[in-house]
């Protein structure tokens, strides 16, 4: 059987062989399509973006975040008077919300009563809090400590009873009623303990939650204090409410932790700022400052040169 072969232009078969890629491989070449596209003429052409995952413990809507995001898309586009992003439900840039322990702490504060604002006030409200949960900490332990080395003490004198009768073929009835007895004291006691160790370990959520919060404090507020351990552990969360990633894999912005909505729309600004392609800035009250302290929803003029630059605006 013989085959008809086909001679093709070179030109048709790399056009062939790019249909194809582009039909398995979409999203990879959109992206890197328009990321060489902006490094050629940057800000031209609207960053599109998507949102990808959400753990439902945020709370937030579709519409909520939408609308969040169209605000922060504004702090940007307004000012260079283009349109730097766009949504679209497969744009290249993913936004994705992951609960992590920087959102648990969060929640934690606001079930004390504790709202958390980027100042001092809010610091030394925290630090006493925190001093006050470590008293009670220690002193609670110390207790159940003590009933825990009790409980062994009376258990080790239990089974040594048990064994001797066991060994010398069973209790007499009125000592096998008082072994009845013990065995029940020292379930009661087993009780006891566990439910102290459950609020034991509420106790150490609620510390540690703190103690990450006061650390992200000092480093927004510049504080010259040692930072503190979380309980059973020799060093500090890092709490970064927000990232930027772009590699091999994709472009994303994953968001960990905001306390309100003015905050998440700066976090969401800053990391769309570093999809523009601008560095972090050295000025406290700046979008890309790098902590999220500020309370303005507005560029600083440090933010705005940054801009000019990267964008080539006049």
């Amino acid at each position: 059987m013989k085959f008809l072969r086909t001679k093709l232009p070179i030109t048709i078969i790399i056009i062939l062989v790019l249909l194809g890629a582009d039909y398995y491989y979409a999203n990879n070449i959109n992206r890197i399509i328009n990321q060489f596209i902006n490094r050629v003429q940057p800000c031209e052409r609207p960053i599109t973006y998507s949102i990808g995952t959400i753990d439902p413990r945020f709370n937030l809507t579709k519409e909520d975040l939408l609308n969040d995001l169209g605000t922060a898309e504004k702090i940007w586009g307004t000012p260079a008077n283009k349109q730097l992003f766009e949504y679209s439900p497969t744009g290249y840039l993913k936004i994705n919300f992951i609960y992590d322990y920087r959102q648990q702490s969060t929640e934690a504060m606001k079930k004390i009563g504790l709202v958390i604002n980027d100042d001092q006030s809010s610091y030394d409200a925290l630090k006493a809090k925190y001093n006050s949960l470590d008293t009670s900490y220690n002193t609670e332990k110390t207790k159940v400590d003590a009933l825990v080395a009790a409980y062994n003490v009376d258990k080790s004198a239990y089974e040594k009873d048990v064994s001797y009768w066991n060994s010398h073929g069973g209790a007499p009835k009125a000592e096998y009623t008082i072994l009845e007895q013990k065995k029940i004291d020292l379930g009661n006691q087993l009780t006891i303990i566990n439910q102290d160790k459950e609020s034991l370990n509420q106790m150490v959520d609620t510390i540690n939650s703190a103690g990450i919060i006061l650390n992200r404090l000092i480093a927004e507020l510049k504080l010259q204090v040692n930072t503190y351990n979380t309980v059973g552990s020799s060093v500090g969360k890092t709490f970064n409410q927000g990232e930027y990633i772009s590699n091999s894999n994709g472009t994303e912005i994953d968001i960990y932790q905001f306390d309100n909505t003015n905050q998440l729309v700066r976090v969401l600004a800053h990391e769309f700022g570093h999809a523009i392609g601008l560095n972090h800035i050295n000025n406290p009250k700046a979008i890309m400052y790098y902590i999220n302290e500020g309370i303005n929803e507005k560029l600083t003029a440090d933010d705005l040169s940054a801009l000019k630059k990267e964008c080539n605006i006049k």
